[in-house]
């Protein structure tokens, strides 16, 4: 049984589907993955997963170069003849759709991981691009066997693009509660690892994780900070992500060096540290503007921090406000500030909305349970297909 995984990084199936695919590998099945060359390529031979090499422009409008990668990956499928096609994001949905159709894959299943800039804002250029997605995404789901949603939010924006009976949700990519836990790392650790990032280890730590997008809030995180740096000397603010330069929401380099003035803030660029980050961190914050279901907020919760995030698509049902955190309104740094607050104010509430983090993310979260259920999607899919052609 042959399974494809089709994106436009190679980092987002390392980082997100790594899990999932090492699992398919163990229950016997052959592990492909389609996608530009990229610094994690060559990994993914390490744990039995097949490597098929496609270039595809995540913002390319070139209808040449963009007819070429549907062709390239109409001869993958067809030479590969895959029992299931999962792609990811939006061009490979759109592409892999396509391309996977004209190859007659039985089973093509669209990922929708979040909707991101061009339905978060309203210039001339997102309105344009929103059109003209949900036009091709009309055209594509078609195509597909099962559209799978990271939260209902999304669901309900697309829904007049197919037919309901394709959809269904799985809550994120799953987070692997055994390694990302406070108990593997050791609290002298932590302390010379704070004292070394923020110069004291008396400091409490609020940190943000994400690419450095206007639409993950930073803007908004600055301004609470730069607010509450005034009242609380005790407290340090890291921003870790890299700027992604393809991203219309980018921030620049002077925002960067600008916001960096701050003596209490510091901007770490792109860490392979994550555990040890969080585990210096106090309080997690991520005002998103909107996500699929965001790792980095579930990752937190694991390492036992409570979440301060926004009300909003995917967001939202990460936290049960009041009980592991705080949701608080889009764009709206006052408010921001204010749940903020309310938490370096008083370190008995962290650490229980923390030990609350932990528990939902282990109930609702884990590779356990994500993976269950990506199995569970396949094992219905082929069952269709099996009756179908009996």
């Amino acid at each position: 049984m042959k399974i494809a995984y089709f994106s436009h990084l190679d980092l987002n199936l390392y980082l997100f589907r790594l899990s999932w695919m090492k699992k398919l590998v163990e229950n016997g099945y052959e592990v492909y993955v389609i996608c530009p060359r990229g610094i994690f390529f060559q990994k993914f031979s390490d744990y039995g997963i097949k490597t098929i090499e496609i270039n595809i422009e995540r913002g390319g409008l070139n209808i040449f170069a963009e007819t070429q990668t549907i062709v390239r990956l109409y001869n993958i499928c067809k030479r590969e003849q895959f029992d299931i096609f999962h792609t990811f994001t939006i061009k490979p949905n759109i592409y892999g759709s396509i391309a996977g159709k004209l190859a007659r894959i039985p089973n093509i299943i669209s990922h929708i991981t979040g909707l991101g800039y061009i339905y978060t804002e309203n210039d001339l250029k997102a309105n344009i691009l929103r059109t003209l997605s949900s036009v091709l995404y009309f055209i594509s789901f078609k195509f597909v066997k099962k559209i799978v949603f990271q939260n209902s939010d999304d669901l309900q924006t697309l829904k007049k693009l197919f037919n309901n009976d394709k959809a269904i949700i799985i809550r994120g990519t799953g987070v692997n509660t055994d390694f990302f836990s406070s108990d593997k790392i050791e609290n002298l650790y932590v302390k010379n690892f704070k004292k070394e990032l923020v110069g004291t280890e008396n400091m409490i730590v609020i940190t943000l994780i994400a690419r450095l997008l206007a639409n993950k809030g930073i803007k908004e995180l600055i301004e609470a900070a730069n607010h509450l740096i005034q009242k609380h000397k005790n407290i340090f603010f890291l921003i870790i992500g890299w700027i992604d330069k393809g991203n219309p929401a980018a921030i620049t380099k002077d925002f960067i060096c600008n916001a960096q003035k701050n003596p209490y803030m510091k901007f770490l660029g792109e860490r392979n540290d994550i555990r040890e980050i969080l585990g210096i961190t106090d309080i997690y914050c991520l005002p998103s503007y909107r996500e699929g279901t965001p790792r980095t907020v579930l990752e937190a919760m694991a390492m036992e921090k409570p979440i301060i995030t926004t009300d909003a698509p995917g967001c939202r049902s990460t936290v049960e406000d009041g009980v592991n955190g705080f949701l608080v309104p889009v764009k709206n740094s006052k408010v921001l500030a204010e749940a903020i607050e309310r938490l370096i104010v008083n370190k008995d509430l962290r650490i229980k909305m923390g030990k609350a983090s932990r528990e939902k993310v282990v109930k609702e979260f884990s590779d356990e349970i994500v993976i269950r259920q990506v199995l569970s999607l396949y094992d219905e899919v082929l069952k269709d297909e099996y009756h179908k052609s009996s």
